[in-house]
């Protein structure tokens, strides 16, 4: 027991100088206050933090705009349609007045695509040999002039009674003679040699290509145009003979 006292005065002996070491420094046994939180730059320091909301819009409810279907549809519909009218067609099948220099070639390649009837290189000679003598046969007797030449075999008809019929006989015979090209050139009198607008030399050249193509001869393979009054080589120099209507007749080559 002795002991004990001894060991609790010994105790208060030594926290009195702690006491007054800590009481002259001012730090010990002070509650410690906290920092209060740094100001912000859009909120006071003495103001608690806003709590967070729910910015979602409400069930339902689609957070884009809404668009009018039905106006875009009409205006991508408008578009491609005006986009489809200024594309290159196909070269009309119908009957109807050539306007372009290359017609021809534009035809002959539609003609290919379409897997019309076409001769091997090696053949185009005797085919248009054979023809030309046919159409000599054929046209014998009426006025007409046939003309073999390098691109082809030219047929001159005079303006008459009897060029219908020659148009007729000539139809017939290119119905069978399938794999050529047929360039049927109508030439107006009093018509300068380049002026294409008579209405009049237009209607010639439609009636006569109507004509072959009643015959047998596909409109396809019919490339219709006019010219004013000229006389082909090779042709009759008679005045009373001067072409109103001309047949370039072409072979078909395969390539």
């Amino acid at each position: 027991m002795f002991q004990s006292s001894n060991t609790r005065r010994s105790g208060r002996i030594l926290a009195l100088p702690l006491l007054l070491s800590a009481m002259a420094s001012g730090c010990a046994l002070l509650p410690v206050e906290q920092d209060a939180p740094a100001p912000t730059g859009d909120r006071p320091a003495s103001e608690p933090a806003a709590p967070e909301t729910d910015t979602a819009p409400p069930a339902g409810t689609d957070s884009q705009p809404e668009t009018d279907t039905d106006t875009a549809a009409g205006t991508d519909t408008d578009t491609e349609t005006e986009t489809r009218s200024t594309e290159p067609t196909e070269p009309s099948l119908g009957l109807h007045i050539a306007r372009s220099s290359s017609a021809e070639s534009e035809r002959r390649v539609f003609l290919r695509e379409q897997g019309h009837e076409t001769l091997d290189p090696g053949r185009l000679g005797y085919y248009m040999d054979v023809l030309g003598a046919r159409l000599r046969q054929e046209l014998s007797g009426q006025p007409s002039a046939i003309d073999h030449q390098d691109s082809g075999i030219r047929v001159t008809l005079p303006e008459g009674a009897d060029q219908a019929r020659a148009l007729d006989t000539i139809g017939r015979l290119l119905d069978e003679f399938g794999a050529s090209l047929v360039t049927v050139i109508a030439h107006g009198h009093g018509m300068d040699a380049s002026d294409t607008s008579s209405e009049g030399t237009e209607d010639d050249a439609m009636a006569a290509g109507r004509r072959l193509e009643n015959a047998g001869v596909a409109p396809e393979r019919l490339v219709l145009r006019v010219f004013g009054t000229t006389t082909p080589a090779g042709n009759l120099d008679s005045e009373a003979f001067s072409p109103q209507i001309e047949l370039l007749i072409q072979p078909l080559a395969a390539s």
